[in-house]
């Protein structure tokens, strides 16, 4: 369960910026191919990093939260309210951010492979669905 504003965020985020890619890229091509149209492995990737580290950045303080209230609960009121009243009191916004980076670079190459196999993935499924539905 904590992990869910990051996955949430993480597939919203992929997928706008794959709409993004892909409005950019129709702009480059015929528009008779426009159809067509579907992420490179490299596209893919690249969104991926994209909305990897917009996600880690964007959940960063819930995740700082979530350490100190697990590793030292009673120091910090023992709830998300009381912890985050505290961060802010003591370090300001700042401490909020606290790891943000560490963090960034920890979760931006597993979700570049994530990605790059989930899109690929799909687009052999809806291709494989498509060719077998012909026969």
């Amino acid at each position: 369960a904590r992990d869910v504003p990051f996955r949430v965020s993480q597939l919203v985020a992929f997928e706008v910026t794959k709409t993004v890619a892909l409005k950019l890229k129709s702009r480059r091509s015929s528009s008779t191919a426009n159809a067509e149209l579907k992420l490179s492995g490299v596209e893919a990737a690249i969104c991926g990093a994209v909305a990897g580290t917009f996600s880690a950045a964007v959940t960063s303080p819930l995740d700082r939260i979530k350490t100190l209230l697990m590793t030292d609960s009673q120091a910090y009121g023992g709830s998300v309210v009381s912890c985050a009243a505290k961060i802010w009191s003591q370090e300001g916004i700042k401490g909020f951010t606290q790891g943000l980076v560490p963090r960034v670079v920890y979760i931006a190459p597993s979700v570049v492979i994530f990605f790059t196999a989930y899109e690929l993935t799909q687009q052999r499924l809806a291709h494989w669905g498509t060719s077998s539905s012909k026969d």
